[in-house]
């Protein structure tokens, strides 16, 4: 939501065309907007993930080449996304995976083509174990990053 992402993907990786999206716009509005820049090729979305996919299917928009989740997602969620989402030939996901389903307090980073097939995965980065917040789309997220703690109303 706040943009480190989208700038590594158009300042560090080349990708011109993105689509941003956070179920909240406040860190995009203030990281972004207010105090940075965005190219006019780069769009944000100010929806959870479930309603963008379903835009994304009733608009027919295009595949994508990459697809990052800076949040905790179940496997099945990963897979989906990557099967329906990416680019057939050359799609890659990157996210961080429950190591069970809802179990959000352990994850495993994997990189996922748009088989859905793992081409690489961490279950650590360096010394720290990776934990990311929970996907508020979720009943069972836990915590202070989930409803009814963060303002977060499921559709």
């Amino acid at each position: 939501g706040a943009g480190v992402s989208t700038q590594v993907l158009y300042d560090e990786m080349g990708y011109t065309t993105i689509d941003a999206l956070d179920w909240s716009g406040d860190a995009w509005d203030i990281n972004v907007i207010q105090n940075g820049y965005c190219p006019s090729s780069v769009h944000f979305y100010e929806l959870d993930d479930e309603r963008f996919y379903k835009l994304w299917k009733t608009s027919h928009m295009d595949p994508y080449d990459v697809i990052v989740f800076n949040f905790a997602v179940n496997p099945s969620k990963a897979l989906k996304f990557a099967k329906e989402l990416l680019t057939k030939d050359h799609g890659l996901l990157l996210a961080p995976v429950n190591t069970q389903t809802d179990y959000w307090l352990k994850q495993t980073y994997v990189l996922l083509n748009a088989q859905g097939t793992i081409l690489w995965s961490a279950n650590d980065v360096g010394a720290w174990s990776v934990q990311f917040q929970p996907d508020v789309t979720q009943d069972t997220c836990q915590g202070i990053w989930c409803p009814p703690y963060n303002g977060f109303k499921k559709q």
